[in-house]
């Protein structure tokens, strides 16, 4: 849960949004090793994206977007000094509380989960569908939760 120390918040001011770019750069592309041209998409420009504060300074992010599939949820990130408080799942549970209200008809959600995130995903409901494969020369799994 949100507390005096942090918030989620929607980024949608150009500054929000280059703070969430920022925090996906260092998690994704600069640790992960992701090519920027495969991090960044023509779909950030439609996606909703949301940032985690902890004492108002960025440190985690998510965005989600509507499907004809239902509603995807991606490029969750942490900064690493910022890991192991439970963030990802603040987020995680935000979009899927945010996305709920916006879509009411829409219990579907699903996403691309790096296989080492895994149990995060599950914890919070998600269950493994399909084969492994690769994306971004990471391994993933597809995962959804159906609240239908």
């Amino acid at each position: 849960m949100e507390s005096k120390t942090n918030r989620i918040i929607q980024a949608v001011s150009p500054e929000e949004i280059d703070q969430v770019f920022a925090i996906r750069t260092e998690v994704f592309v600069n640790e992960q090793k992701c090519l920027p041209s495969e991090e960044f998409d023509e779909l950030d420009a439609v996606a909703k994206h949301y940032l985690l504060l902890e004492e108002e300074i960025p440190v985690a992010t998510g965005r989600y977007r509507k499907t004809e599939k239902g509603i995807k949820v991606e490029r969750i990130a942490t900064l690493e000094t910022s890991r192991g408080k439970g963030y990802a799942s603040l987020v995680v549970n935000h979009i899927l509380a945010e996305a709920s209200l916006a879509y009411p008809d829409c219990g579907y959600f699903y996403l691309h989960a790096q296989v080492s995130v895994m149990p995060l995903y599950a914890s919070l409901g998600f269950k493994a569908y399909g084969e492994r494969f690769v994306e971004a020369d990471i391994e993933h799994q597809a995962m959804c939760l159906d609240k239908r």
